[in-house]
């Protein structure tokens, strides 16, 4: 029975999927049509043509909101199983007992998420499109932060102004990588590219409050690693 709590975090992350399914009979063909127009992450229009899932102002703000409703459920859970780590560790008759606790508060993280959402305004498919669009634009203005490819830009700049111009040519291939690198992020042309520019425009709106809302899921994450 030793080290069973560790299991609960996974079981979490299934709990949050949702699988679209595909009916059998003369519409499924339409149906199938739908599902892999989700996963491009594309709708269709009336007039049949495909185009990025429609990403609002006010759906944005909807979302922000449901991040942070969330943050607060997922910080709570996370606490929670953290707590029972110790007891479920030590292999005791009460593990068992434990582990159904812990079940219990997966089941009420899913309700708190259902409520959470339909308070919001937003669908299932909102929430997981959404989702998808944000993580794509703030994992990468991240990733460029983190990384620190601007202030390593500038450096290497500042060296090539100081070499002969022979060594300055050989530098410049390794500085235009670089630069083509800062502009990836700074711009997010793969982004715009699978979601258009206009939802990416959106999501770049409430940057500030998205960063914090990934950093904040990432802690409350944190919190189960032993």
């Amino acid at each position: 029975m030793r080290k069973l709590w560790w299991w609960l975090p996974v079981v979490l992350v299934l709990s949050a999927c949702r699988k679209d399914t595909v009916g059998s009979g003369p519409e499924a063909g339409t149906q199938e049509g739908e599902t892999v127009a989700r996963l491009e992450g594309e709708v269709t229009t009336d007039d049949g043509a495909a185009g990025p899932y429609p990403l609002t102002q006010a759906k944005l703000e909807a979302y922000v909101g449901y991040q942070r409703k969330m943050l607060e459920v997922y910080g709570s859970l996370m606490r929670s199983l953290q707590d029972m780590g110790p007891l479920m560790d030590a292999g005791t008759p009460q593990a068992l007992e434990a582990a159904r606790s812990g079940l219990k508060l997966i089941e009420r993280k899913a309700q708190a998420e259902t409520d959470a959402r339909k308070a919001a305004g937003l669908s299932t498919d909102d929430v997981n499109r959404i989702a998808e669009i944000v993580t794509a634009v703030i994992s990468q203005r991240q990733m460029g932060r983190t990384l620190q490819y601007e202030e390593e830009l500038k450096k290497l700049e500042a060296l090539q102004s100081r070499m002969p111009a022979e060594q300055q040519q050989e530098l410049t291939p390794q500085v235009e990588s670089m630069r083509r690198q800062v502009e990836a992020f700074q711009k997010l042309p793969e982004a715009r590219r699978e979601f258009g520019d206009a939802n990416v425009d959106v999501v770049l709106t409430r940057e500030a409050d998205l960063t914090k809302n990934y950093q904040d899921m990432l802690k409350a994450f944190a919190g189960v690693r032993r």
